[in-house]
């Protein structure tokens, strides 16, 4: 036990590797990373990867991202800072088009944010333990993995953030001025990906520093330099804002959502609904296991019992965090009953109330215990990290099974690009995508640019629109849509069929 103890201490990053390694392959990683788009939210995982797709196949430049669907001028249209599009794009040129290249840049980032989050952690406690059982905390959530291993970029800002946040407490300590360019540039980039998930952390981090009178440790010098290097921040994120206006009305497509989207505009009904669907129902159970989610409970109790013990950079940093959270449910609470992955930013404060609590108990607790209680206290915390990640490990395998795909015939249709270039269908030609409500789901599937028919309302693109749109083809992906009114006047040149998919032409 001893000599696992000195090589754990020797090799501390490498045991957490080895940690996090038995969290992925546990939770079915190696399969999931080369899963298309499917389960929960496959709407938003397909415009990410459209924005991937359309940066290879037609060699895109990086301030002229795209999608698949035509509402807009040739399909441009952003959102987020599309560097990681970008750069898994890049990666496929050079090793081949597959989907876990650009999972996997997703998976890196919150490899990457773990790793910093250790790093963060190990400032506040001391051996390897409590440090990994944060991280597990963090990592094995199976809300934060499932988007972890996802083409979504809110883990990649939440990790950058964490990356910014560790090298800036490194400048607070040491004044060094690498780590403040270093957490600027990635403060910068967690911001540019989701200020919302990106922000929290800095404007909470200032607000302890502020908050905090740290006058022997920490000059007034060094405050400034840390509010001015947030400011440069804030101006990256401002210049992208209206970048992203103004890039979005001269292409004619504003679906994006830009802005906030708060409570006030709900009504009493569906705010109990929301509240009660995904806090107290969903919510729960696809943060943490029941045991971890009592653990934190007693963690707030403690919190506040022992208030005046806790650190207290560290409490007024849990303090700004939690604020911050609740003043952010507020103003983005109406998108938390479709897009769940608003609610990831939750996750952070209970981890740094982790730190703080631990950090209380090493310092007046545990140095007074019997080593029998200390030995007892270690394996509960092992048996919780296991317990976690088995946990993790059962919701995953829940969300990616096929009662939860999330879309009709998802598997036939991420099937039929190659038999679409079989029957002559080019990658260039305009589709018309029966029955699709989302802008990408089966159009990034083909690989071709076109128009979803139930966009924004059922039948609410035609084909006669299509048509005069472009529009050479209409791909049916569901047997039973081409005897509608709508479109069997259309079903008279049928070109090709695959399995339950039917491939028309309709050009004039």
């Amino acid at each position: 036990m001893q000599q696992l103890t000195r090589i754990v201490g020797r090799f501390p990053v490498v045991t957490l590797l080895l940690l996090l390694a038995f969290l992925f392959v546990a939770a079915d990683g190696i399969r999931i990373i080369q899963y298309p788009p499917r389960t929960t939210h496959i709407f938003r995982q397909s415009d990410c990867l459209a924005y991937t797709k359309t940066y290879f196949r037609n060699d895109l430049p990086f301030f002229q991202p795209a999608t698949y669907n035509l509402i807009g001028k040739e399909g441009r249209v952003v959102s987020e800072f599309p560097v990681l599009y970008y750069l898994s794009a890049k990666i496929c040129k050079v090793v081949g088009y597959h989907l876990w290249v650009i999972r996997g840049v997703t998976f890196l980032c919150y490899i990457a944010g773990l790793l910093y989050l250790f790093g963060i952690a190990r400032m506040w406690l001391r051996g390897f333990l409590l440090p990994a059982f944060v991280v597990v905390m963090l990592g094995a959530s199976p809300f934060y993995f499932f988007y972890a291993v996802n083409f979504l970029p809110n883990v990649p800002a939440i990790s950058f953030s964490l990356a910014g946040l560790y090298h800036w407490l490194r400048y607070k300590d040491r004044e060094k001025i690498l780590h403040l360019l270093a957490g600027t540039l990635f403060f910068a980039l967690a911001l540019l990906l989701k200020p919302t998930d990106g922000g929290l952390i800095p404007v909470a981090f200032l607000g302890a520093l502020l908050m905090t009178n740290l006058r022997r440790t920490v000059s007034a010098a060094t405050r400034l330099q840390l509010l001015g290097a947030f400011a440069v921040v804030g101006v990256v994120m401002v210049w992208w804002f209206f970048f992203v206006r103004a890039y979005n009305a001269e292409n004619g497509n504003n679906i994006n959502l830009q802005g906030i989207y708060p409570m006030w505009e709900m009504g009493r009904w569906e705010i109990y609904e929301t509240f009660r669907f995904r806090l107290l129902d969903q919510g729960p159970k696809c943060f943490h296991s029941l045991p971890m989610l009592l653990l934190l409970v007693v963690f707030l109790g403690l919190f506040v019992m022992r208030w005046k013990k806790m650190d207290v950079l560290l409490r007024n940093f849990v303090l700004m965090l939690v604020v911050g959270a609740v003043v952010y449910g507020v103003l983005w609470f109406k998108a938390f009953m479709i897009h769940d992955y608003y609610q990831l930013i939750f996750a952070i404060p209970a981890v740094f109330l982790t730190i703080a609590v631990l950090h209380f108990f090493q310092q007046y607790v545990l140095v007074s215990m019997p080593v029998v209680k200390i030995r007892v206290a270690q394996f509960v915390t092992a048996a919780l990290m296991i317990a976690s990640i088995y946990y993790n490990q059962a919701m995953q395998l829940d969300r990616y099974s096929d009662a939860n795909i999330g879309f009709d015939n998802i598997q036939q249709i991420n099937e039929v690009e190659p038999y679409l270039r079989k029957t002559g269908v080019k990658p260039t030609d305009i589709v018309l995508s029966v029955p699709d409500g989302s802008p990408n789901i089966s159009l990034v599937a083909y690989g071709n640019p076109g128009y979803s028919s139930d966009l924004f309302g059922q039948g609410n693109f035609s084909v006669p629109f299509c048509r005069a749109h472009g529009a050479k083809y209409m791909i049916v992906a569901n047997g039973t849509a081409i005897h509608e009114p709508a479109y069997e006047p259309y079903t008279k040149k049928l070109i090709g069929r695959y399995k339950d998919i039917y491939i028309y032409d309709i050009s004039e």
